[in-house]
């Protein structure tokens, strides 16, 4: 059987859980799969170029044009004429492609595109059945649309959100977020914390904030754990922003703590072993690692909207604190590492919600859908009655 995952480069997130579930795809089906992302592929490269470079820009410059803009997806009808509008960004290449290639099933990761796949289907341009995974905590009405077969979810609360906004009880999968299988196994704390030459009874603060680590407000981070007047391990994780790196070995030369700054890396599993605290912002695969390392998370800087919304979801819950100013920080993270009782319970939290079998769940449903004959025969899906 053969797997068409659609996938975008805003972040690394998406891309991230498009690759687990291919991996997962490849080891338990055997089938082939296709990872595509979706605006480079079909999308016009100028709209491609131009969106991620005022996206990103909004979220450093105008945060505040970017929180109204989600609510505004998230309240306007899919059948609108500006999300109707948005579907057909890359529609006619996506059309070309299934009906060239014949992919068995297409899975989502990413609200845009699963859009242009509900109105292919609602036109009858297709019968490939298609299954979305929602990669944030909150069931924002971006995700939904009236034409698909089967969303995947993270949590059993989102089932409620879902129906409410009239998708059948049979349509949503509580699967988890996806990722990587080996943030559910790997080296005990004491033998990483050897290899990574940390000192034991002295807390390890990891500091994270995504792909684009230049737009986590690291800086602020920095200051406040180079001055910090506990004995701490902090660990900066810098990713693909050198300058960033070089002004955080500045800001920390004259610290009491070694700092260790680090750039792009693959073992960021080991380095959520070894920690006692993250502090991060709350992208849904970043806390979705997190929980699975059933660390505790200091939530700061997260972008508007998505990740605003990841960070209500975990701090109600009690997997996570938030902090909106430097000062809080400092505040908050002298709290929790004053009360050890405090960071076992959030670990406790963690461990209730993390979801090891994700990826595993994802692919069943795919193949499930996959395998049905009757889905690709269907000129088009029942539709659901949405308000979103």
């Amino acid at each position: 059987m053969f797997l068409t995952i659609l996938s975008c480069s805003y972040g690394g997130g998406h891309r991230r859980v498009a690759e687990v579930i291919a991996e997962e795809w490849r080891a338990r089906i055997g089938g082939r799969v296709e990872v595509i992302d979706y605006f480079t592929r079909f999308a016009n490269p100028r709209f491609d170029a131009a969106t991620r470079f005022w996206y990103y820009q909004t979220i450093r410059f105008a945060p505040g044009l970017q929180r109204r803009f989600y609510d505004f997806m998230g309240e306007i009808r899919p059948d609108s004429w500006f999300r109707r509008a948005v579907n057909r960004t890359g529609m006619e290449r996506l059309h070309r492609y299934l009906t060239d290639e014949r992919p068995d099933v297409v899975c989502c990761v990413h609200w845009t595109f699963s859009g242009t796949m509900s109105d292919l289907r609602a036109a009858g341009r297709t019968a490939v059945p298609c299954l979305t995974v929602i990669t944030d905590y909150v069931g924002h009405g971006e995700w939904i649309h009236p034409h698909m077969d089967r969303y995947a979810v993270p949590h059993d609360a989102m089932q409620d959100h879902l129906r409410r906004r009239g998708v059948s009880a049979g349509r949503i999968i509580v699967s988890g977020i996806p990722v990587e299988p080996k943030f559910d196994r790997g080296p005990d704390r004491a033998t990483l914390m050897a290899q990574l030459g940390l000192t034991p009874g002295v807390p390890v603060v990891l500091v994270m904030a995504g792909a684009y680590a230049a737009l986590g407000r690291v800086d602020d981070l920095v200051r406040v754990l180079a001055r910090f007047p506990r004995p701490i391990q902090p660990l900066v994780v810098c990713a693909n922003a050198p300058r960033l790196a070089r002004r955080v070995r500045a800001l920390t030369t004259r610290s009491s703590h070694l700092f260790r700054v680090l750039g792009y890396v693959t073992n960021v599993d080991e380095l959520m072993t070894v920690a006692d605290l993250l502090l991060t912002k709350a992208g849904g695969v970043t806390v979705s690692e997190a929980l699975m390392k059933t660390l505790p998370m200091l939530l700061y800087g997260s972008i508007p909207g998505q990740e605003e919304s990841n960070t209500a979801f975990l701090v109600g819950q009690g997997a996570a604190v938030a902090a909106t100013t430097a000062v809080e920080v400092r505040e908050a993270l002298s709290t929790l590492l004053a009360r050890p009782e405090r960071l076992a319970a959030m670990r406790g939290v963690a461990a209730r919600l993390r979801r090891p079998d994700a990826a595993r769940v994802v692919v069943a449903q795919l193949a499930e859908l996959a395998a049905d004959p009757g889905r690709r025969t269907a000129r088009r899906p029942p539709a659901v009655t949405t308000d979103a």
